[in-house]
């Protein structure tokens, strides 16, 4: 039968790109310098190359469905049709953004429906890592918080309020995990210095009031602007997405927190990526044994 097996599902999935061929070079890849790749990135996640013929639909097909996503009104009557859409482009977009490295702007432009409807954002990331897209929120505020906060309290590095919301809490864990993760600007190279805490986070939220406009962000005036993504939910979940989109966007982590989301990545269950894995995995050591 056509639909069945053809047997070397084990190794190379060409349908979901997993297998242990796949999972072979993509540690093989995590692994080159900047100058050995084939496509060069801007250092941050690395990405499942596509291979042009890789990308099944048509060029003209693609462009059309890409006109529908960006003119259809996200509303629950067009959801089912911006969602066949996504589907219909999904191979060439990874293509996109894997091998060209647009912008988050250019690609807000091309799929508007990650601004008016973030949900979509878990979608995409859970076709890159299957079974992966709930696996932060069960575990960042039940378990990974409270240990983070217990073993500050133990070794005297953090003393908590009597009472304390959700929020407060995750803020404070954050702020746990980059003093054990200490942040850098430019690593080890010439002129390496270190970055308070407090500048780190700075890189990661940026608290607006309720009702900021995402798009107002994005074309900022400011001279020298942070160009990463910018999420408007509550804490955990606004992580959350803020880790998704950094890889459904190809986009690089800012320097300062590579170890920080390295950690993340380590909660996704992801091969960890970046600098100080060492440091990573001696402190996810100490919060297993809490």
């Amino acid at each position: 039968m056509e639909d069945e097996n053809e047997g070397y599902e084990h190794f190379y999935d060409p349908t979901s790109h997993t297998g242990f061929l796949e999972d072979k070079l993509r540690n093989i890849r995590r692994k080159l310098r900047d100058d050995q790749r084939r496509y060069c990135r801007r250092g941050g996640p690395s990405e499942v190359t596509l291979r042009l013929e890789e990308v099944t639909e048509s060029d003209e097909s693609v462009q059309e469905w890409i006109t529908v996503i960006k003119r259809m009104k996200p509303s629950p009557e067009n959801l089912s049709s911006i969602k066949m859409g996504m589907d219909k482009t999904y191979s060439y977009q990874r293509y996109w953004i894997s091998n060209q490295s647009p912008t988050l702007a250019e690609i807000v432009e091309n799929c508007p429906c990650f601004v008016d409807m973030p949900y979509l954002i878990d979608r995409e990331f859970e076709k890159l890592f299957p079974n992966k897209m709930d696996i932060f929120l069960r575990k960042w505020d039940a378990t990974m918080v409270p240990k983070l906060l217990k073993l500050a309290a133990l070794e005297g590095k953090d003393e908590p309020p009597e009472l304390e919301s959700a929020e407060s809490k995750c803020y404070r864990a954050l702020k746990m995990l980059t003093h054990y993760l200490p942040p850098t600007v430019s690593g080890r190279s010439k002129g390496w210095t270190k970055c308070s805490i407090k500048s780190a986070l700075s890189y990661m939220l940026d608290i607006k009031q309720p009702g900021t406009s995402f798009h107002d962000l994005l074309q900022t005036t400011d001279p020298a602007p942070v160009m990463q993504p910018r999420l408007e939910e509550g804490l955990t979940c606004s992580l959350d997405k803020l880790f998704k989109l950094y890889w459904v966007c190809n986009l690089a982590y800012p320097v300062q927190l590579t170890s920080v989301f390295g950690f993340i990545e380590h909660i996704y269950g992801l091969q960890i990526s970046g600098g100080k894995r060492s440091k990573i995995v001696e402190l996810a050591a100490k919060l297993q044994v809490l």
